[in-house]
C-alpha cells in the first residue's frame, strides 16, 4: 500500500516504487474505475482496451446503444479472436512452405511501392 495526498488541483503522484512495479512510465494512459464498495482502482490502459474502445465505436456507427454493449461487445471480441487465429494458422502455413518474408524485405517492397 503506498500513501498519496491529492494536491490543490486534485493530482496525485505516484511514487516511483509503484511506477516501476506497475511499468507505468511518462505519457501511459491510465483508467479510474470505481468498485462496488467506492473504492478506486487504477488501471493501466492497453491495447486491448483500445480495442474495445474501437469496437463500442464501430457499434455506435452501426446504431447500437450502450445498453447494446454487454452482448455486442463479447460477441466482437469472439469474432476478432476468430480472425487473428485463423491469420495466425495461414501465417504458419505460409512460414512453413517458405513463402514469408523477411521484415527487411517487406521494408524494401514498401519503399519500392510494391506493396
Amino acid at each position: 500500500m503506498f500513501d498519496v495526498q491529492i494536491n490543490d488541483r486534485g493530482q496525485i503522484t505516484i511514487p516511483k516504487e509503484l511506477r516501476n512495479k506497475a511499468n507505468i512510465n511518462p505519457k501511459d494512459n491510465l483508467l479510474l474505475k470505481i468498485d462496488d464498495e467506492g473504492r478506486i482502482i487504477l488501471v493501466k490502459k492497453d491495447i486491448f482496451n483500445d480495442l474495445e474502445d474501437l469496437i463500442k465505436k464501430d457499434l455506435i456507427s452501426q446504431g447500437f446503444s450502450e445498453k447494446d454493449f454487454n452482448v455486442k461487445i463479447p460477441e466482437r471480441k469472439k469474432e476478432l479472436a476468430k480472425a487473428l487465429l485463423k491469420m495466425a494458422e495461414e501465417a504458419k502455413v505460409e512460414i512453413n512452405n517458405g513463402e514469408s518474408s523477411t521484415l527487411d524485405e517487406l521494408k524494401h517492397e514498401l519503399n519500392q511501392g510494391e506493396i
